[in-house]
């Protein structure tokens, strides 16, 4: 069959055209399809490296115990470790926890940012504020904490610090510091020898405020003093109003290292000497005045006769159950 030379081929080619291998020919890259080409990959514009070192430490103790009526300071510094300098966003947040819940009473608290000369009280309970840091470079954040004069015995606030950089490309890095309220060791004035007539009537005292006064100390080696385990200076001095006898209380806390001697056992019948002068604080004769007769060391017991009675009569009691008064001479106990 002849082909008109003018008719357009429909896929049969000749002898003589099929002896020629075909011939690729040259694309340009603007004329080829896009489904015929896989897509090139995509390269990323160079990215600035972004600063990823924040260090958030106490300048001293995280945890900090307190008495109701104080104020101590909690200190942190914030330091850049990356090689860049950059701006840094500081967040506080202030918790309060109590013992009795719905009962705890808010912890007053300032704080002294970066570049502030004076503390800034913290209305609110959480606070933000931005710092920029140079390479290497710290800054220092101080809180001012007041336990208040109502604080329960564990009560506590947190101060939680988060800081991370400011376009928020790194994760956070957190500090909690805290204050949690502790009893006090107070001490009284009395006057001498109305030691126990004072604590007798704080202990009856304590039946309707339980939460003021945990413990009462009469010491017989000191008088003129009584020592009260209690939260509150404030507390306990309104406990105190109205006592006979009472004089006060002295100001400042008294720690437990000085309270420590006293505490100690002790035997009873050391100092005492035949023929000194003593009162009975304890039992059926509690108030009398008697001379020391006999001491026995090995049962601790001393031997008196009451100084009022119409009959002179030997009472034997326990060495702790009298008070010196007027040491006499004679044969010692000691």
């Amino acid at each position: 069959m002849s082909g008109n030379p003018n008719d357009e081929g429909i896929g049969l080619l000749t002898g003589e055209e099929a002896a020629r291998p075909a011939v690729p020919k040259t694309v340009s890259p603007a004329a080829t399809p896009a489904a015929a080409a896989p897509a090139a990959p995509v390269v990323p514009a160079p990215r600035k490296e972004i600063p990823g070192l924040l260090s958030l430490k106490p300048a001293d103790d995280t945890v900090r115990e307190v008495t109701a009526g104080t104020v101590t300071t909690l200190s942190a510094v914030l330091t850049n470790a990356h090689v860049e300098p950059g701006s840094i966003a500081v967040a506080v947040e202030i918790a309060y926890t109590s013992t009795y819940p719905g009962e705890g009473a808010e912890w007053p608290v300032e704080w002294l940012p970066p570049g502030k000369r004076h503390y800034i009280e913290l209305h609110a309970k959480k606070e933000k504020t931005v710092v920029s840091l140079a390479p290497g470079a710290s800054a220092p954040f101080a809180f001012q904490v007041t336990a208040p004069v109502g604080v329960r015995y564990g009560d506590r606030v947190e101060i939680r610090l988060a800081a991370h950089w400011e376009d928020e490309s790194s994760h956070p890095t957190t500090l909690m510091m805290s204050c949690r309220a502790r009893q006090a060791v107070l001490a009284i004035k009395t006057a001498r020898g109305y030691e126990r007539e004072v604590a007798d009537t704080l202990l009856a005292r304590t039946e309707e405020k339980a939460d003021v006064v945990f413990a009462l100390l009469v010491p017989a080696a000191l008088r003129g003093y009584v020592f009260a385990e209690g939260m509150s200076f404030e507390g306990v001095r309104e406990m105190l109003h109205g006592v006979r006898k009472a004089r006060g209380l002295v100001a400042g806390e008294t720690t437990l290292k000085e309270v420590e001697p006293l505490l100690l056992p002790r035997i009873t019948v050391e100092g005492f000497v035949e023929g000194a002068i003593v009162e009975l604080i304890a039992g059926p004769f509690k108030g009398e005045k008697a001379r020391v007769k006999k001491i026995d060391q090995a049962k601790e017991e001393i031997t008196v006769e009451l100084i009022e009675a119409v009959v002179p009569i030997p009472v034997t009691i326990r060495g702790d159950h009298v008070r010196m008064l007027e040491k006499g001479g004679g044969k010692s106990g000691g």
